[in-house]
């Protein structure tokens, strides 16, 4: 059996945590949310194996990353749109 996590490069990991204080608190707040939620599943699900909870929480950790650059990106279209017609 073998621990896949979902990135490889610990420097990776810590880029993707930073990047969360450059977008908008709005976006933050949401894919909080989804964190928060991601990883109470993970407690539940892996609750006696470290290792699986440990690789769970990376996941959530990722998918918020995504998550907020996503929104962040979406946000800094419609602020863009906004300036273009003024």
């Amino acid at each position: 059996m073998s621990l896949k996590m979902p990135l490889k490069s610990p420097a990776l990991f810590f880029a993707a945590l930073m990047s969360l204080s450059l977008l908008p608190m709005t976006a933050q707040a949401s894919c909080s949310l989804k964190q928060s939620a991601c990883e109470a599943s993970c407690k539940v699900r892996y609750f006696d194996d470290t290792l699986g909870k440990m690789g769970c929480m990376t996941k959530c950790a990722a998918e918020r990353a995504a998550c907020s650059t996503k929104e962040g990106a979406s946000e800094a279209v419609e602020k863009g749109k906004g300036l273009v017609k003024d």
